[in-house]
């Protein structure tokens, strides 16, 4: 609970401040990044939740399949500069398991900064490396998560056509091991391969991806395959997913919904 009461007044707060247009990089509802950039001060708020059955905690070798659900999940991106933009993300979860009743607790607080590395041209797509640090909230003992630092550098390209986009996301995560008697940690490939495409007019647009991540412990693996559509309420943006697991460890399926909400800074931050 350390980082949800001030989390959640800081998002409180910048829910209010005036909505304007912006030029977004969002591939929500999948899990990967675009390696463009929001322009400078110029910023997306997202308010979502989401649903896996069957998902696995890392680090967690048997025990129940959890149903995990993120009520809310918040992510915040600020364009900080012609190069910079910066992350935010936070859950509130609700984790229900076989036999036992409803529990909620703190998700995770995770902190990135995204560099632009190239500007995409006729022969080269646009390329970015983010940088990210999740901050150990989430309890391991309850199974929220696993209580432990983890980093994150992946390396992000993005090439549009004239009919669609495509994203290449490739990087290493750095995971804590939060077990007792263990040591060490767990260096894992992270990697995933997405297409965006426009429906109607650019009002809807059509999402899939397979992300995934392989790592030194088996017990790490995941891979899944993901869909989605956005549309697009004037300056806001409503988009909803679904996932199927395509490794055992992995979830069967889930759900994902979310509002973004553009707006701008302050120029004298």
């Amino acid at each position: 609970m350390r980082f949800f009461f001030p989390g959640c007044a800081i998002f409180l707060f910048l829910i209010s401040v005036a909505v304007t247009s912006s030029s977004a990089a969002s591939l929500e509802p999948l899990g990967m990044l675009d390696a463009q950039l929001l322009p400078k001060n110029h910023a997306e708020l997202r308010i979502g939740a989401s649903y896996q059955d069957g998902t696995r905690n890392l680090f967690r070798s048997g025990g129940n399949r959890r149903r995990l659900s993120e009520l809310p999940s918040l992510t915040l991106n600020l364009g900080l500069g012609e190069r910079v933009e910066g992350q935010l993300q936070y859950s509130y979860l609700q984790l229900k398991k076989k036999g036992q009743s409803n529990q909620w607790g703190s998700g995770d607080l995770t902190v990135g900064l995204k560099v632009r590395l190239w500007q995409e041209s006729p022969r080269l797509p646009a390329m970015a490396v983010r940088l990210a640090t999740k901050l150990p909230n989430a309890s391991f003992r309850d199974d929220f998560g696993t209580n432990q630092f983890d980093f994150f550098m992946d390396f992000l390209a993005t090439r549009n056509y004239s009919t669609f986009s495509t994203y290449l996301n490739l990087g290493l995560a750095i995971l804590g091991e939060p077990r007792r008697g263990f040591s060490g940690q767990d260096d894992s490939f992270r990697y995933a391969f997405g297409v965006q495409a426009p429906l109607l007019s650019n009002r809807l647009h059509g999402l899939m991806s397979v992300e995934g991540m392989a790592g030194n412990q088996s017990i790490n693996h995941r891979c899944a395959l993901k869909t989605g559509i956005q549309l697009f309420i004037g300056r806001w943006m409503w988009d909803l997913g679904g996932s199927v697991g395509l490794h055992s460890r992995s979830e069967n399926w889930g759900v994902r919904t979310g509002l973004t909400l553009p707006f701008t800074l302050s120029s004298n931050w």
